[in-house]
């Protein structure tokens, strides 16, 4: 098992993996923001991780920083395929991420989850690993679910 940083040839699966997991609306989303982790940008940093068994991605995600707030990392597209959930993967693949955030001497990660059902998991998982809930905004996504702020200190 290993965990290195994304290929081109990953996006796909990773789209794939948040079709199921979250919707085709959030996939579609993903494809764009995920693409934009292989090119050049204005973010101080963005990188995007996967951890990979024989071959098969069990878990993904990333995390960036914007140049004008150099102490906050954003998580962003943080997904385990159902069938891999429970089984440590996205634990692994969060304390690597927050290992590196630690030697970018970062302060906080931020996370926003929706409110909607379908985030249930995703949202106990945060607080099971160290993340406060911070805020609540009602009707802000699309689909008129709210966003769920979550932070966590390092």
């Amino acid at each position: 098992m290993r965990i290195r940083k994304l290929k081109e040839g990953d996006i796909g699966k990773i789209v794939a993996m948040i079709h199921d997991v979250m919707g085709p609306g959030d996939a579609k989303k993903a494809l764009q923001d995920i693409r934009i982790s292989l090119d050049k940008h204005t973010y101080r940093f963005e990188e995007f991780y996967v951890v990979e068994i024989n071959g098969e991605i069990v878990a993904a995600g990333g995390f960036w920083s914007l140049k004008y707030d150099p102490n906050i990392a954003r998580l962003d597209w943080f997904v385990v395929p159902k069938k891999h959930q429970r089984h440590g993967f996205g634990k692994m693949l969060l304390n690597f991420i927050v290992n590196e955030a630690k030697k970018r001497k970062l302060k906080l990660i931020l996370a926003e989850v929706s409110d909607g059902k379908a985030y249930a998991t995703a949202r106990q998982f945060l607080l099971r690993n160290g993340f406060e809930k911070k805020s609540l905004i009602r009707n802000y996504w699309e689909d008129g679910s709210g966003v769920i702020c979550f932070i966590r200190r390092i």
